[in-house]
């Protein structure tokens, strides 16, 4: 049995598919999270980046705001909680990579039309683009204070660490933009891959990222991603270190139970996607599938109201991953109280991609 847009329904052994239906209160669909994915294009080649983001990608494209309004308009009718900027760089253009525009006017027409709906989130390197957006970010904090906050990414506490995965540099440019961010007002909530991390106990990590910028007089919140994605650029390292990408496993409607994580608890519960894409604006079910038909979820956020079927590498990768990941802030505290989990093993047949799960 196969899905309309090419999904297998059913395991090699006739069990069924895993799936998660959209959010409903009263019997209509509600959002609860926005992401706008705006573009593939970044100042920096990051060996991890899943999006292959870089300075010459352009298979996401960037949004406009007049292209992006209705869709922020229809997030607001449908209740959205939060919205939340991601890329790619959010603030570089081609125009301003290029040297001929020193910000993204786009981008900041849609920030600003986001902060009147609910409060927004953005994601960014925190390395020099961001810079000429401060004037702009500073009277965005005035007027609506933490309904805007700012997640930067940090490799590491350490500086060879960060610039090993992000280019030399990066790191001392990087805490210097968070320094000045925090000047103005922002609390910079630093976000991190646990996997490059080379210790793994929270209190010491938020020990060595509070230290590090107590000595700057900075406060700093810390999210941790679980989880790294095997997309993007990080084939290429995979592969130069003479690994295979892990195989996909068949999730079926009995993980949810294994797991003890039941579908509402997935992003493609209570969250869409918006996706440039050959010039068209489409949804999706998260930021961590993109480019890919057989998740195409519509044109607009009203069709993009349907189920979600769980066939996706990063169904099990990210999200549902020994303690799972979720693309949503979640400081080190909340990632304490499931600590005590640990990944379950998974039947020997899934190491060849053929069973389910």
């Amino acid at each position: 049995m196969s899905h309309p847009i090419g999904i297998e329904l059913t395991g090699s052994t006739g069990e069924p598919r895993g799936f998660v239906d959209p959010k409903t209160r009263d019997g209509r669909p509600v959002l609860d999270d926005l992401w706008v994915m705006q573009g593939s294009l970044c100042d920096l080649k990051c060996k991890h980046c899943y999006t292959a983001s870089s300075p010459t990608s352009h298979h996401l494209e960037p949004i406009r705001f007049d292209e992006l309004r209705p869709h922020l308009d229809d997030a607001r009718a449908c209740g959205v909680q939060k919205i939340y900027f991601t890329g790619g760089e959010v603030f570089v253009t081609e125009d301003v990579l290029r040297g001929r525009a020193e910000t993204n006017e786009e981008f900041l027409a849609s920030l600003e039309h986001a902060l009147a709906i609910a409060p927004t989130e953005i994601l960014t390197n925190g390395r020099r683009y961001i810079r000429n957006h401060f004037d702009a970010l500073t009277r965005l904090h005035r007027r609506h204070g933490d309904r805007l906050r700012l997640r930067i990414s940090l490799e590491s506490f350490l500086p060879e660490d960060h610039d090993s995965i992000r280019g030399r540099g990066t790191f001392a440019q990087t805490v210097e933009t968070i320094s000045r961010l925090a000047a103005v007002g922002f609390v910079p909530i630093i976000t991190a891959e646990r996997p490059f991390l080379k210790i793994s106990d929270d209190e010491e990590i938020r020990g060595r990222f509070t230290e590090l910028f107590e000595k700057r007089g900075v406060r700093v919140e810390v999210n941790l991603i679980e989880n790294i994605l095997e997309m993007g650029h990080q084939l290429a390292q995979l592969e130069k270190a003479g690994r295979r990408p892990s195989a996909e496993v068949f999730i079926t409607t009995h993980c949810f139970q294994i797991l003890n994580k039941p579908p509402e608890s997935l992003m493609c519960h209570y969250s869409r996607c918006i996706q440039k894409i050959a010039g068209r604006i489409r949804f999706y079910p998260c930021p961590v599938i993109y480019d890919d038909e057989r998740f195409d979820l519509g044109g607009t956020l009203a069709e993009s109201f349907q189920r979600v079927y769980l066939g996706h590498k990063n169904c099990y990768d990210y999200c549902l991953k020994g303690k799972g990941a979720t693309c949503r802030t979640q400081p080190l505290a909340t990632q304490e109280q499931y600590a005590h989990q640990s990944e379950p093993s998974r039947p020997a047949e899934l190491g060849s991609g053929q069973g389910p799960w």
